[in-house]
């Protein structure tokens, strides 16, 4: 029962009626059947998992109250070793066991242990964190243990965040579930929004994306150059869309009943550094290794060879979690190593900017105009002369003539100039962090290492097969366009504030065309079917 599908419209439609209609001290049971009902839609098997992990948490952290250290520390290792074990068992067996036949066979070791046909519940690293969480809360004293056992099994099923997270607390999420929740029209109101902007970025911007993507990441073999440059650089961008999709929609439906659920992402490709953008992509998760992994581990308290040996190991496990891959150990490796990478050279890569553009700031207007006359010129005379640009070479040097040209036109302006070159050196350094989390995010979405090497080495190439993303040229304007919007939203939101804030204040007849707006873009430009969401693999 995905989000995007009219069985969730009707299912949600219920529920909320329900809701609203029962006296307060049945919502819990209300919601409590409504999250096993969702989930075992999928698959009644998965109850039997859900139900294992509820027990076993809930049971040691009762067990856990009043007791000395060394029987909580006991019991605690109990809970994370039992659920640890069976998320290994049915996440990663397998693929340990593939590892391990390769290499047994690298030595020409006869390897026989055979792989186990198992389940593969969907959302199970979300539930699993969310319950541990509650775990360690319990023994750190954060929270006192939940004695009330259907509204604890809430806490671990609840059906908006079960899947896909965001990956609650206990301490924000479970207070929740006593609080009387009145319906109250500018909340539901509220809700109904994010859930629309959720369904735009899934169908209009990430689907579309999806459209072209997919084909390359199928077989990257059977491109090269454009097609697999655009499949780099819009691959984090659908990601993005799915995943935050997903959880706008998901906090939206939450909202509508009264319950405040953790932002998870906030405008990633707008970060300044790959550290900041971390604290803005999937905070859920990235809190959660923090604060229950990172800092245990000695977090910035210790000397810098262990600070970075400890960020190798969250990102490590960070891209294990995402999936039992080499592919996703890769990516997460990648994103540690480049923070480490920033931060050992911070303060060289900070002066060497910092006379960059205290260079261009000297640069007179003239100069500006020649430089992209040059470049613009180039793209016409060069072939004149034999010398062939690629496709890229091509744009980049178009982008390259305008930006000088632009710089040229603002030089004159004297006082605004200075505004202009703060502005390039911040677009700098979200440009230079998005390459690097573009370039490392292939490995999150192809097939094999192979694959991702490929499209690494190949994305520069001379283009080879650009049919999927110039034949339909309406498609490929309508995917730039839609890419287009979104960022400026994102933008908007990043020095505006709240998009929903900013519509409130307008008047009637303006927020009204506006929700008009992206009903007609979700209904006419959002891809048909129900496209399953990127994150339920994890």
């Amino acid at each position: 029962m995905l989000f995007n599908t009219y069985q969730f419209f009707i299912f949600l439609v219920v529920v909320i009626g329900l809701f609203f209609a029962l006296p307060h001290r049945f919502r819990w049971i209300l919601m409590l059947g409504a999250s096993y009902f969702y989930y075992m839609y999928w698959d009644p098997r998965y109850a039997i998992l859900i139900f294992t992990t509820t027990v076993v948490v809930y049971g040691t952290a009762l067990l856990m109250e009043g007791r000395a250290v060394v029987v909580k520390k006991l019991l605690v290792a109990v809970s994370v070793l039992i659920n640890i074990s069976i998320l290994a068992t049915i996440k990663y067996f397998n693929f340990i066991n593939s590892s391990l036949k390769d290499l047994f066979s690298l030595f020409g070791v006869g390897y026989t242990v055979p792989s186990l046909n198992i389940l593969m519940p969907i959302g199970i690293s979300f539930y699993t964190f969310q319950a541990l969480s509650y775990t360690i809360d319990i023994y750190r004293g954060t929270r006192k243990p939940e004695r009330h056992f259907g509204i604890f099994a809430l806490y671990v099923s609840f059906f908006p965040v079960l899947l896909c997270g965001p990956i609650e607390r206990s301490t924000t999420l479970l207070p929740q579930f006593y609080k009387e929740m009145e319906f109250d029209y500018d909340r539901v109101t509220d809700g109904l929004k994010l859930m629309a902007w959720g369904y735009f970025q899934k169908l209009v911007v990430a689907d579309r994306l999806s459209l072209f993507i997919s084909q390359v990441q199928a077989n990257p073999k059977a491109f090269s150059g454009l097609p697999v440059l655009a499949a780099v650089y819009l691959y984090p961008i659908q990601v993005l869309c799915d995943f935050s999709g997903y959880t706008d929609m998901a906090i939206g439906v939450a909202l509508i009943m009264g319950y405040k659920l953790t932002e998870n992402f906030r405008r990633p490709f707008l970060a300044i550094s790959l550290a900041d953008m971390w604290r803005r992509w999937h905070i859920s998760l990235i809190s959660w290794f923090r604060d229950y992994l990172y800092i245990p581990l000695g977090g910035n308290r210790v000397p810098k060879w262990r600070q970075y040996l400890n960020l190798m190991i969250i990102f490590t496990v960070s891209g294990l979690w995402h999936g039992a891959q080499w592919t996703f150990v890769l990516w997460g490796s990648l994103n540690g190593l480049f923070i480490i990478i920033s931060r050992m050279t911070e303060k060289p890569r900070g002066w060497v900017r910092e006379h960059i553009f205290r260079g261009i700031d000297r640069v007179p207007a003239a100069m500006h105009f020649v430089l992209a006359a040059a470049l613009v010129t180039a793209v016409v005379a060069l072939p004149m002369v034999g010398i062939r640009l690629s496709a890229v070479g091509r744009v980049l040097s178009v982008i390259g003539g305008l930006a000088f040209l632009a710089a040229g036109i603002v030089r004159t302006k004297g006082e605004p100039y200075a505004r202009f070159t703060a502005g390039l050196k911040k677009f700098w350094m979200m440009a230079a962090t998005f390459h690097l989390f573009a370039y490392s995010g292939v490995f999150f979405g192809v097939r094999s290492v192979k694959d991702g090497l490929y499209m690494l080495t190949h994305a520069f190439a001379p283009t080879r097969n650009a049919a999927p993303l110039l034949d339909d040229t309406i498609q490929f304007i309508l995917m730039i366009a839609v890419v287009a919007v979104f960022m400026v939203i994102q933008y908007t939101q990043e020095y505006r504030g709240s998009i929903r804030a900013l519509i409130r204040t307008r008047p009637a007849w303006v927020r009204m065309a506006l929700y008009c707006l992206i009903c007609f873009a979700i209904l006419f430009f959002g891809v048909r079917g129900a496209a399953q969401f990127i994150y339920f693999r994890f």
